[in-house]
């Protein structure tokens, strides 16, 4: 009522020929109460004016709207269900786990709820699935939302040079952006669990932390970055549910066509899943800090932090590595604080290779985490007999075999009890100063790691805000004056100014244009800004033809774009084992993209030339065709891979297809040739030349044999026939032997 009273003073004060009568009459009673010391501020109202009771109740108001947000706060949090509520168990329980499906369905009604929360479906997955991400800021944040992305893009000097003052009012008022990716690997499912209490969190609690959070940070939060191989774990996990077979991994790769190699794909981006993550990474936000949630063996460490260890990239700036380490410690630190066992870093994962999730973020400038919690049995609890730390393991299969510990120990058919060996190393030291000994480990275990780890890197970056923002900004400066004089890697002894990739203007040039064209759009899919010179120009001592792609190295993610282009050498030997081995790659050890695509590429030794006019690529590169047609008869020149999507689409719509020499004939309908040329520039040039004899093609016959045992080369090779619209059956062992009694039959009967 007193809101109501306060209305209708300020609207006959402020707006009278707006005020209804109703206003009018309460104004007048208020005002005669005023005058008649009814209403009091704290002296005889007689002695101030209306405006001052104005402003009084004005100030009273504001504080009356606090009260009431808070008020509304609450009862939206008690209005939504807790994750325990929703799901029907609490988050992490042992043997339950919740569905990709029902876990973004909870999203939705927090974003409904919630004015903490916004809910973005980012686009479908290989498999059709929603590829979901939440926003997560303050509401006075996420009310004015592009503002803070606008200033985040400028940090990473998008649209041109940052001016000293423009700086300022990002460092004074920008946000640390941090994005977390979890579970892309499928059977790792902790992760997409600790989403659920960790946006719940977010979007409810008004601590001071998380309060402190949502002022200073915005957090973008993906539960999955492999929604199809969590429900696909998820629902063979729940099938085989009490029996000997509980915990196993389904069959088949998590993702189509990637399974576990999903997370290499960050420097090719062959996957639509990563093709996602990159357009929020370097098109759409530009985070400064990436965290990508992980799991590893459930024999040692209970979790990894970073920094990472041995070798390191040259590529990289020196302070992207120092704050790998600055945010994971505070990581560690954090879980040492809440007295949890086995948390190691500077150990396994090394720093030298692109590829992986968070890694790939370095060459861009971006602090880069992981952090790998010991895996449990799927969501099955293990345990791990203990051991005396005077008295380490033995190794391997000799003590597994003398603790009769082969696989799951049944104490109920219903019920395997997983045990596993106790672990071997238990020397305290500084990376390793708590070490695990065994015990009992869990689901709920990786969830409690991981959200303490989790909300650790949040309020990090919520402290050091303003330094984070200060030190990217500088580090993307000093990227671009260091490509400016041709010293972006560390040690090179010849300068690199830009990288020269030849269109095809001259024969010999590149053997696959469109090869060419690939090349280009995945390094603008990495946010590589990518340019066409407009004329010939000299560069290294000779003359390159109008129309070569050049990718200047005075670029935020030059970085990104040299290590991508170049020759890798990886160097070993510089750095040891304990046994006196050098040790190898952890696991990709190169990605030139250049000698993967059969590309020419070549870097520019002299500074480009300050008249060069260059046009940038803003769109994504059309595949081109070169055609001649005579009458209804067309003729283009096969000439590589690309060349094979057509034909594979002109037979499958009947059309006769002859391979002529190196040529393509054939006699499609108008509507049939566009419907096989889409996706590609076409010229169609008229000729004289008669249709030749050659050989028909027929589309081939080929079978895929699928086993039982998930095969990551099956799953590219499918990719790649896929890709290339090649036809072709999935063969099971039932299918080959089916066959096999079938061709067995028909050369008895011959007999």
């Amino acid at each position: 009522e007193s809101v109501k009273w306060y209305f209708s003073v300020d609207t006959v004060r402020s707006h009278p020929a707006n005020a209804d009568a109703a206003s009018i009459t309460k104004y007048a009673e208020i005002r005669s109460n005023i005058r008649g010391g009814v209403y009091r501020y704290g002296r005889s109202v007689a002695d101030r004016p209306l405006h001052a009771i104005v402003m009084s109740m004005r100030r009273n108001l504001a504080a009356f709207t606090l009260v009431c947000a808070l008020v509304a706060n609450r009862a939206s949090a008690e209005a939504l269900p807790t994750p325990q509520q929703y799901f029907g168990f609490r988050i992490g329980a042992d043997r339950k786990i919740a569905r990709y499906d029902k876990i973004i369905e909870y999203f939705q009604k927090l974003a409904a709820s919630s004015d903490r929360v916004r809910y973005r479906n980012l686009g479908p997955t290989t498999g059709g699935n929603p590829f979901v991400m939440l926003e997560i800021a303050s509401p006075a944040t996420l009310r004015n939302l592009d503002h803070f992305r606008t200033l985040e893009r400028r940090l990473y000097i998008q649209g041109g040079d940052v001016p000293e003052q423009e700086r300022e009012q990002i460092f004074r008022e920008g946000k640390a952006v941090v994005l977390i990716t979890n579970n892309i690997h499928s059977t790792e499912i902790g992760s997409s669990q600790m989403a659920i209490e960790l946006a719940y969190r977010l979007a409810t609690e008004d601590s001071p932390t998380v309060r402190k959070i949502l002022d200073q940070t915005i957090v973008l939060l993906a539960p999955s970055v492999n929604p199809d191989g969590q429900i696909k774990v998820t629902d063979w996990y729940n099938k085989y549910l009490g029996t000997p077979q509980e915990g196993g991994a389904p069959p088949w790769l998590y993702h189509t066509y990637a399974g576990h190699d999903d997370n290499r794909d960050m420097f090719l981006l062959s996957l639509k899943e990563s093709q996602m993550v990159a357009q929020v990474l370097w098109h759409d936000w530009f985070p400064s800090i990436w965290l990508d949630q992980h799991q590893q063996g459930p024999s040692g460490p209970r979790m990894f932090t970073m920094p990472s260890s041995d070798p390191i990239n040259p590529n990289v700036h020196p302070l992207i590595y120092r704050l790998n380490g600055i945010f994971g410690q505070m990581q560690a630190a954090a879980l040492e604080a809440a007295g949890k066992d086995g948390i190691m870093h500077s150990s396994t994962y090394t720093s030298f290779w692109e590829g992986a999730m968070a890694w790939s973020g370095w060459w861009h400038n971006q602090v880069g985490l992981l952090t790998e919690a010991a895996s449990a049995q799927i969501a099955s609890p293990i345990v791990q007999l203990r051991t005396d730390a005077a008295r380490p393991a033995m190794p391997g299969m000799q003590r597994m075999a003398e603790l009769g510990l082969m696989g799951p120990v049944e104490t109920a058919p219903a019920a395997p009890v997983f045990q596993i060996a106790p672990p071997r190393d238990v020397t305290p030291r500084a990376d390793y100063p708590r070490p695990w000994l065994g015990g009992n480990w869990g689901l709920r275990d990786i969830v409690d790691y991981e959200m303490i780890s989790a909300m650790a890197l949040l309020e990090s970056a919520a402290d050091r805000r303003e330094t984070l923002l200060r030190q990217i900004y500088d580090i993307n400066a000093s990227t671009i004056e260091a490509g400016r004089k041709g010293q972006l890697g560390f040690g090179d002894r010849t300068p690199a100014y830009a990288a020269l990739i030849p269109a095809g203007g001259k024969p010999g040039d590149q053997q696959d244009q469109n090869e060419v064209v690939e090349l280009v759009n995945k390094l603008r899919m990495g946010g590589v800004e990518v340019y066409r010179s407009r004329q010939p120009f000299s560069e290294n001592g000779e003359m390159w033809p109008a129309g070569t792609y050049v990718v200047p190295f005075t670029q935020v993610f030059a970085r990104y774009a040299k290590d991508v282009l170049e020759v890798q050498l990886y160097p070993g030997g510089q750095h040891a084992t304990p046994s006196g081995a050098s040790d190898g790659p952890y696991d990709v050890s190169a990605w030139s993209l250049g000698m993967q695509f059969g590309v020419k590429t070549v870097f520019a030794h002299d500074p480009l030339p300050g008249n060069l006019a260059l046009e940038s690529i803003t769109q994504k590169v059309g595949f081109t065709l070169e055609a001649e047609r005579n009458g209804a008869n067309i003729r283009f020149p096969y000439s590589g891979a690309r060349s094979a999507v057509i034909v594979n689409r002109l037979l499958k719509a009947g059309v006769p297809v002859r391979m002529v020499g190196g040529q393509i004939e054939a006699a499609p309908s108008a509507q049939g040739w566009s419907t096989a040329t889409r996706d590609f520039d076409v010229v169609v040039k008229t000729t004289s030349a008669v249709p030749g004899i050659g050989t028909t093609l027929r589309l081939p016959r080929v079978g895929v044999y699928q086993s039982w045992t998930a095969n990551i080369d099956e799953g590219w090779t499918r990719w790649v026939l896929d890709q290339y619209e090649f036809p072709y059956t999935t063969l099971h062992n039932t299918d080959v032997i089916a066959r096999s009694e079938e061709h067995t039959s028909e050369l008895q009967s011959l007999r």
